[in-house]
């Protein structure tokens, strides 16, 4: 019943404009920012590691900021689920660096398309659907149900979903080296063992080393995207450009500062736009205390 309830308010959203999804969502921020609410201390702390310089008020704007863009992101979830390709291509205004893109596409190397929890990173992976054999590495939900939807949602314009696991690594591997394309979020917190601590905003956060990987062994060309909400609800601007050469460097902390210097760069030009609720330096290494962590 509360998969189907959620699925319905889904299929309502999706008949919204986004120029009203985007008017809605400012209300319901001012509603969140002022209620108790244990995320509020994790978006702060992020924010206050990210840009030490900024002020107390700019900080408190930047939380406000950020509440409206992570309202916009859930009442996108119904373009996300069942929009038709034709209104999701229409509504991305913007697509900066196609020439990049095709110029990997022609490499015949295959291409690993890296992107971070930054505007709505959904769509981005929707659009790559439709560009072409693409395949997205993904967490599967625990309740079998809820991966069938969620697996119907994510492949209908084509796209094929792997699940992470064991398993996962062959199936990334055997598409790359026939010239596919493969997504995969870069700034989720890896596994013990499939990570190690690099700067990302000067502090240490522990970063997965799959994609120096996955470059390393298969010579893929690997391209960061961002899909960035333009304002007053007028729909998304896509970006794609080549991640620097060093993402694949053989030294595995040189590659990892890289991958997370491109997505301090992007995240910088639209701080809101990124999910600076979740915890992403809640574990740290040696000598560093946990910032979430509540002092006694």
């Amino acid at each position: 019943m509360k998969i189907t309830a959620a699925l319905l308010l889904l299929r309502l959203l999706s008949w919204l404009p986004l120029r009203l999804t985007d008017w809605l969502a400012r209300p319901l921020a001012g509603v969140l920012y002022w209620m108790p609410w244990r995320k509020h201390r994790v978006i702060l702390t992020n924010l206050q590691i990210a840009f030490p310089d900024k002020s107390p008020e700019e900080i408190r704007k930047l939380h406000r900021a950020n509440l409206v863009a992570m309202a916009q992101l859930v009442f996108e979830l119904g373009a996300v689920w069942y929009w038709s390709a034709n209104r999701l291509q229409n509504s991305i205004r913007e697509v900066h660096g196609l020439a990049d893109l095709e110029a990997a596409r022609q490499s015949g190397k295959g291409i690993l398309l890296i992107a971070g929890h930054h505007g709505n990173w959904e769509i981005n992976a929707l659009r790559a659907g439709l560009s072409g054999s693409f395949s997205g590495l993904y967490k599967a939900p625990n309740d079998p149900v809820v991966d069938q939807a969620l697996r119907a949602s994510r492949s209908r314009f084509g796209a094929k979903l792997i699940a992470s696991g064991s398993p996962a690594m062959r199936e990334i591997l055997k598409a790359l080296r026939a010239g596919e394309t493969v997504g995969l979020l870069m700034d989720q917190v890896p596994r013990q063992g499939q990570g190690v601590f690099a700067p990302f905003f000067g502090r240490p956060a522990l970063t997965m080393t799959l994609v120096q990987r996955l470059a390393h062994r298969t010579g893929c060309a690997v391209i960061f995207s961002d899909c960035r909400r333009l304002p007053g609800g007028r729909g998304w601007s896509l970006s794609y450009h080549p991640a620097p050469p060093a993402v694949a460097d053989e030294d595995i902390d040189v590659a990892v500062t890289a991958l997370n210097q491109c997505l301090e760069n992007s995240v910088a030009a639209a701080p809101d736009q990124y999910l600076w609720l979740y915890k992403r330096y809640a574990v740290q290494p040696d000598g560093w205390d946990n910032p979430y962590r509540l002092s006694s």
